[in-house]
């Protein structure tokens, strides 16, 4: 009879309360812009639904100061636990330097009003070939991106042409721990980074198939870089995650050197072993995620926390485990975030 009454009594609750106490009906987030905002892009919100019930909200998105976003708001249906992507348009908008934009995206669920505050930046990548050559000249025309951890900055700039796909990646942190050999590697500084097609989606099991290019670039004791290949469209998941050595990444070349309390990840990967789910143009969306290994200062750097995600993205099988690598309890955010190809940054 108690647990029958108990039963009833949740059944009540849940009716009158279809999500649970203190938290919203819906989560909010800006994706990143794919091109520069001055362009006047298409800009997407995800709205979430964290309810058990379907749910209709009311989505509205405004800019810094003097923008104009339009239309003026969207009305969506949710389905229970389903996210929607809502489009927007910058109609007027401006380019800034810092690559830092404030937005207010804003859900009227029912009653209840919900706002998220966020800064924005352009994640994309125009179009040019550097020289991987350890010097940071030819990066003057890239859309750096930047965020911080525990006070440290963290820069990634890429580019890319019909052949390759490049990436430099500045950490501040006060010494550059290279990788070492052995069979049980001490912790080293390193750059972890994925690929993907635009829109794809991490497998929720440890059976599921890999969809991303994921590698690994690392300073050498002689000076030089060594990039390796981690996960490929077609692995187990469960592979990314059993112990395993580390398989160099042949078409790529790579730099990495220490200067000025920063570190600079340089490195030029070819499209050609990728083509087959990476088509490169122009416009074309893409995924690209982060981490960066700093054992000895802030730890893991992880982009995905500068994109306002929600807790539920995070995903350990998202990333691949490695030899030398110093993982926190908590893992890092899902290796699926949105990252353009734009011909230039003007």
């Amino acid at each position: 009879m108690q647990s029958q009454f108990a039963y009833g009594l949740a059944i009540l609750f849940f009716s009158c309360y279809p999500f649970a106490p203190g938290q919203d009906p819906v989560a909010l987030r800006v994706e990143s812009f794919l091109v520069p905002p001055s362009t006047g892009p298409v800009i997407c919100a995800r709205v979430r639904n964290n309810t058990q019930t379907t749910q209709r909200a009311n989505v509205s998105l405004a800019g810094p100061d003097g923008w104009k976003i339009t239309p003026a708001s969207r009305e969506v249906n949710l389905d229970p636990g389903k996210s929607l992507r809502v489009p927007f348009t910058i109609a007027a908008g401006k380019t800034v330097e810092a690559n830092r934009y404030d937005m207010t995206l804003t859900a009227i669920v029912g009653e209840k009003t919900i706002t998220k505050r966020q800064t924005v930046a352009v994640a994309s990548a125009p179009y040019f070939k550097p020289t991987i050559d350890g010097k940071r000249d030819d990066w003057k025309d890239a859309i750096p991106a930047s965020f911080e951890t525990e006070g440290k900055t963290t820069t990634i700039s890429t580019y890319w042409n019909r052949r390759q796909f490049s990436l430099l990646i500045a950490v501040e942190e006060d010494t550059l721990i290279p990788q070492t050999s052995g069979e049980k590697p001490a912790p080293f500084d390193a750059v972890q980074f994925a690929l993907a097609p635009g829109g794809a989606k991490t497998g929720a099991t440890p059976g599921s198939l890999t969809n991303r290019y994921e590698f690994l670039i690392a300073a050498q004791k002689d000076g030089t870089a060594a990039v390796y290949q981690l996960a490929q469209p077609g692995m187990k998941i469960i592979a990314t995650q059993l112990p395993r050595q580390l398989k160099p990444y042949e078409d790529a070349t790579a730099a990495v050197w220490h200067d000025d309390s920063v570190t600079y990840y340089e490195c030029s990967l070819s499209f050609r072993p990728m083509r087959d789910d990476l088509q490169p143009s122009e416009g074309r969306e893409i995924c690209l995620s982060t981490l960066v290994h700093d054992p000895d200062g802030t730890g893991l750097r992880d982009w995905g926390s500068a994109l306002g995600l929600w807790p539920s993205q995070r995903n350990k099988l998202a990333w691949t485990r490695w030899p030398g690598a110093k993982w926190p309890e908590t893992p890092p955010f899902d290796g699926k975030t949105e990252w353009g190809l734009c011909t230039s940054k003007y």
